[in-house]
């Protein structure tokens, strides 16, 4: 208590300079903005919070105090944006609860577990290496290698003053999470189960029910032939609204693409634009060509590379074949960029190999396993020993592969061999080289990071020429003529067809490909295909913007698209229109309409016996049931079905039911016998099972309360709107 005592002392002058900063901060916005503090500039609020309207001020300076001078990308920005959102719902949400609770945080409470003797794991996280999880050796315990809070408390005794502000910060950031913990620990604990509530339980567990049951399933009857009206679906509707709640609001959006390419003048304009740069390639020494790519090539990268015929550009195999070395060559297409290529060597050599092999590793070697124990040279004399038995030809290699090798990718059927491999595939070079630089048939021993590899070279491709070549590519960029031109094409759509009907008309005659967004809510930052999301989700979350609407072009890097609102879902509840809602009204209305026939079905055939009742109703088979019990409700040759295990617990025994709408269909059970638990629940099993209950309604208490409150408390998020 008194290091925090101390601290705050001497913090106390550092936090009122942050406060007049951001108090100027403040007034300087009002100011500029010409609104003043008694003006008016229309709503301006990021949101309500239980009553509470949030302005964007506030929310911004908030996050400028949080980000502490610090330069924000977007994605810093949002992060930012999201705790500090975060942080307020727990001021007008959850602080008012702690404090008509009571619940607070003492001095002593807080200092010990900030660096007590039993410290929270909250503060691991400001000690430890972010890569491993460890604590810091200079704030761990020896023994333990968990947080000291003695190291902790010498460490804050020695603080300086910037450190102090943050330590300051800190300590605010743990008082809300104890708070939390309190809050949270006071709901767990409020949870009881009661003798008659373990004993009703472990009935509900052991009582097992043996009875005979038919069934009329729901799937015998196709879909087709039931016509529900909208009467029905509405039915159904009206008593559900509870399936159909939509927590947020979204939108969906279908948009067409228009594609910015490169025009055949673009291409042929940046062709001789590179004329020049394929000159002053050639007159380049060699020790000069490695600056001179990196300064005019859009790879970014100098390497000298081996190309063979297949490789080179379309058409230019003899001009490649009969360069010099220092000539230059190009430029030709090659995808989305223009490329030229200086020539360094040529030489004759394979293009591909393959071979078998099998690796003998040794301890402390590259990617070795913990029941690798022998030593380099045990391992040297064991690949010597193989090299003689395949050479002696008494043993075929392939046969001994699985045995002997220690790479576990030739235990796998391959029998050591990986197939075919080229020069820039990824093994490494010395294992490479001995299929490249052996005959066919050779078996050698090679030595890798790995260990030894008894090598057995299985074939090899023909000899062929190759030139040795560095790369300057240029991406061809279209030209702002052609942007302009596609702009133009997508702004006349845009203008043209700015209904949603005129829309779809227009697709449908020019067959254009149409991309379809998943729901979007206000606060989404990603759509997939959409660099610049945050216009778009302003512009479809626009009070202007109706289903139907759509909008002017938005540009990616690479195209303009036109977008049409084809769904809007607000907060609540899912209107009965809702195509999702009306499907699965549909569907619920069908099953109803079977369930009713199939119920007038059963009466209409009700016999003495559930014989005689599966006879008439058409000769239905009748099921066995054994062991159901009320906890777990699974019907044997059927699935779960709780309503109508729930009709069958309430009959005696002997007793056949009415028809039973279930989830599946419409049943009819006769309860044969019950089995009662063979003796009443022990003490110990009594306290066990108490135990569980209260552990299973706890374990829900902490998200649950949140949801509570926060549905209460009626938030209101339009940051999208603002950031």
């Amino acid at each position: 208590m008194t290091i925090l005592s101390s601290i705050r002392n001497r913090v106390g002058l550092l936090v009122g300079i942050i406060f007049l900063a951001l108090l100027a901060f403040v007034l300087g916005d009002l100011f500029s903005s010409g609104r003043g503090i008694f003006g008016s500039g229309g709503s301006q609020d990021v949101g309500v919070i239980n009553g509470e309207e949030i302005s964007a001020v506030s929310f911004r300076n908030e996050i400028d105090l949080l980000a502490n001078g610090e330069n924000l990308n977007q994605e810093q920005q949002d992060q930012y944006s999201e705790a500090v959102w975060q942080d307020l719902i727990r001021r007008h949400v959850f602080e008012p609860q702690y404090k008509a609770l009571g619940i607070t945080i003492t001095e002593d409470e807080l200092a010990e577990q900030m660096y007590g003797d039993n410290i929270s794991p909250y503060m691991n996280q400001f000690f430890q290496n972010p890569q491993t999880g460890q604590i810091a050796p200079d704030f761990a315990d020896p023994m333990t290698g968990q947080l000291s809070g003695q190291k902790v408390r010498a460490f804050v005794g020695k603080m300086d003053a910037e450190t102090e502000v943050k330590w300051a910060r800190i300590e605010i950031d743990m008082r809300k999470v104890l708070l939390r913990e309190k809050y949270n620990t006071l709901l767990r604990k409020g949870f009881y189960a009661t003798s008659s509530e373990v004993k009703h339980e472990y009935a509900d567990e052991q009582t097992k029910y043996n009875y005979k049951f038919i069934v009329k399933k729901y799937a015998d009857v196709a879909d087709s032939t039931i016509k529900p009206t909208t009467e029905e679906m509405k039915e159904y509707y009206d008593n559900h609204l509870w399936k159909f709640k939509q927590p947020d609001a979204v939108r969906t959006m279908e948009y067409v693409a228009f594609n910015i390419f490169p025009s055949a003048d673009d291409i042929a304009a940046q062709k001789k634009d590179m004329d020049s740069l394929v000159v002053n390639f050639q007159k380049q020494k060699p020790e000069q060509d490695s600056i001179y790519v990196l300064q005019n090539s859009d790879a970014g990268m100098f390497t000298k590379t081996y190309l063979h015929p297949g490789q080179f550009p379309a058409g230019s195999d003899s001009a490649f074949l009969k360069a010099k070395n220092g000539d230059v060559l190009g430029p030709f297409s090659n995808g989305e960029n223009l490329t030229v290529y200086k020539v360094y060597n040529q030489k004759s050599s394979i293009d591909s190999a393959k071979v078998r092999h099998i690796l003998i590793a040794y301890k402390g070697g590259e990617r070795a396993g913990p029941e690798i124990t022998r030593t380099k040279a045990e391992a040297k004399i064991k690949a010597d020993s193989i090299l003689r038995v395949v050479k002696s030809g008494k043993t075929k290699m392939e046969d001994i592969v699985e045995k002997t090798t220690d790479d576990p990718g030739s235990k796998q059927g391959n029998k050591g061999d990986y197939g075919w491999f080229a020069e820039e595939s990824g093994f490494v070079q010395e294992f490479k080289d001995a299929g490249f630089k052996n005959p066919k048939g050779a078996t050698i021993v090679v030595e890798t990071d790995f260990g030894y590899h008894v090598i057995q070279v299985l074939d090899k491709s023909s000899e062929s020429t190759k030139v040795q070549v560095a790369a300057i590519d240029k991406k061809i960029e279209p030209s702002e003529n052609t942007m302009r031109d596609i702009y133009s094409k997508s702004s006349q759509f845009a203008g043209t067809n700015n209904t949603g009907e005129a829309f779809t008309a227009a697709v449908k005659k020019d067959n254009m490909q149409v991309f379809k967004t998943p729901a979007i809510m206000e606060n989404t930052k990603t759509i997939e295909g959409v660099e610049n999301p945050k216009e778009v989700v302003r512009w479809m979350f626009d009070e202007k913007t109706e289903v139907g609407s759509v909008s002017q072009p938005f540009q990616n890097s690479d195209r303009y698209f036109v977008g049409r609102v084809t769904s809007i879902l607000e907060k609540g509840t899912k209107p009965f229109q809702d195509e999702t809602v009306q499907e699965i009204c549909k569907v619920e209305a069908i099953k109803q309409k079977k369930a009713d026939r199939f119920i007038e079905e059963f009466n209409k055939a009700k016999g003495a016996t559930i014989e005689e009742t599966a006879g008439k109703a058409g000769n239905l088979p009748v099921m066995p049931g054994t062991g159901t019990t009320f906890a777990a409700p699974y019907m044997q040759g059927a699935s779960y079905e709780p309503g109508v295990v729930g009709t069958l617990v309430s009959l005696a025994p002997n007793a056949m039911s009415a028809p039973v709408k279930g989830s599946m269909g419409v049943y009819v059970v006769k309860l044969e016998s019950v089995v009662k638990p063979p003796a009443a629940i022990t003490p110990a099993e009594a306290k066990t099972k108490q135990a569980t209950i209260i552990a299973g309604l706890a374990s829900r208490a902490d998200q649950g309360a949140e949801g509570i409150l926060k549905d209460a408390a009626e938030i209101a998020d339009n940051r999208a709107r603002y950031f």
